[in-house]
């Protein structure tokens, strides 16, 4: 790991503080990438190369200080990191004044330095894991699926582990936390108090509320990523984020029973239920079902994703968040929604053949009265109930169903027909 002047940089405005004496840290080739005298940063410091070559501390008097380039007195260490030379660390003054600082100097940038390195190679562990997960979804093992196979099990993954695609989509978590100026107002919003401030540079304010409402928009996200990483922390679990509002996670599953699953994913997104509260956030999840291999992660993603989609027109519908659904749950929507359009015109055209002008969808009591219908089993009791309504106006409603349509919905066929023909008016499908 090279030293950068961004790690070096901090390293000596932290280290300053405590000691009180100029610091500079020197790269490999005896640069000063990090100094309390910023117009010494980027020049040579001979006695650094000197420590680097010779692997030995080097003290530097006023006297001596005077014939070398680029060299203050002071003493100046070797600093190591996984047992290799990474540059010199310096201290500035007379040797014998700062001698005692240098190897607790030495120490602090050595430790300091080292947590900068492995926070660096746990961020690019996991990009790397993040972007074997969007390789994956894009189908990029085909040629070869020994190797990413192998690539998974240097990355930590068990690649053994049956798996399952689960697609979060938070809404709201992008929303803009800050308003705009208008009319000489700033309405400024935020987790805990909303103001108006008087401001004539309007322009010049909105840009610096823009700047503000990122930087807090990041911060969000961040917090709220690191919140679903730990509700999900099994290792073997694949995380993947673009950074929008979707999350992808290939879910290690422990069996197969569809109803212990869905309760799992449930109970981890409910323990960040706190922190979609606090922001105003609300969610839909979709799991795709199990296939083995990695095409069977590709195609349990793409099954997740379209359920996903499928789901966001019925939500839309029902004006309703917060649910997770399995892939199967919607399996007959699926399938039409992949069915040519052509296709379902003309299947539309049939069913439709006793009145084709038809649009159950804009008969709203009728079609909540369908739909209650069948998601209960087509039990008029249970149905009434839950709509509210006595077995009598059920039926009757059905009735006015059956004669505006020809079909009867109390008949299986009949109600296959008319469920096939709310979904297709429902999703928009023709």
């Amino acid at each position: 790991m090279e030293i950068t002047h961004q790690y070096a940089q901090s390293i000596v405005d932290r280290t300053m503080k405590v000691l009180g004496y100029n610091i500079n840290i020197m790269n490999s080739i005896g640069i000063i990438v990090g100094s309390g005298d910023k117009k010494r940063i980027n020049t040579f410091h001979q006695g650094a190369a000197e420590v680097i070559k010779t692997g030995k501390p080097l003290e530097i008097t006023s006297d001596q200080a005077e014939k070398l380039e680029g060299v203050k007195p002071g003493v100046n260490l070797p600093i190591y990191l996984n047992e290799k030379i990474a540059g010199v660390v310096g201290i500035t003054g007379e040797p014998n004044e700062v001698r005692p600082y240098g190897e607790l100097l030495k120490i602090s940038v050595e430790t300091m330095l080292q947590q900068a390195f492995l926070s660096e190679q746990l961020r690019m562990e996991q990009n790397a894991r993040e972007l074997y997960v969007d390789d994956i979804i894009r189908g990029n093992f085909i040629d070869n699926e020994d190797i990413f196979l192998a690539k998974g099990t240097v990355l930590g993954f068990d690649m053994n582990i049956p798996r399952v695609a689960v697609v979060l989509k938070i809404y709201g978590l992008n929303e803009k936390i800050y308003g705009k100026v208008n009319n000489g107002e700033i309405k400024v919003e935020s987790e805990n108090k909303t103001e108006l401030l008087n401001e004539k540079n309007s322009v010049y304010v909105n840009h610096l509320f823009a700047q503000k409402d990122e930087l807090r928009l990041q911060k969000r996200r961040e917090k709220i990523l690191e919140r679903i990483k730990q509700a999900f922390s099994n290792p073997q679990n694949m995380f993947s984020y673009s950074g929008s509002n979707i999350f992808i996670i290939f879910y290690a599953i422990k069996n197969l029973d569809n109803v212990k699953l869905k309760k799992e994913i449930w109970n981890s997104i409910f323990s960040v239920k706190d922190i979609f509260e606090k922001y105003n956030l609300t969610f839909l999840a979709t799991v795709g079902s199990f296939y083995p291999g990695l095409s069977g992660l590709k195609k349990s993603y793409d099954e997740a994703f379209k359920a996903l989609e499928i789901q966001e027109q019925i939500k839309k519908a029902d004006k309703e968040k917060g649910t997770i659904t399995l892939a199967q749950d919607v399996s007959l929507e699926i399938l039409l929604a992949n069915i040519p359009q052509d296709m379902l015109q003309r299947f539309k055209k049939l069913l439709l053949s006793h009145n084709p002008q038809l649009k159950i969808i804009n008969h709203e009591k009728l079609f909540d009265t369908l739909k209650t219908f069948f998601k209960n089993d087509m039990n008029i009791s249970t149905a009434a109930e839950k709509l509210g309504v006595t077995r009598n106006t059920l039926s009757g409603r059905l009735d006015k169903v059956k004669e505006i349509t020809g079909y009867d919905p109390r008949k299986f066929f009949d109600a296959m027909k008319l469920e096939l023909l709310i979904l297709i008016e429902e999703f928009g499908l023709s």
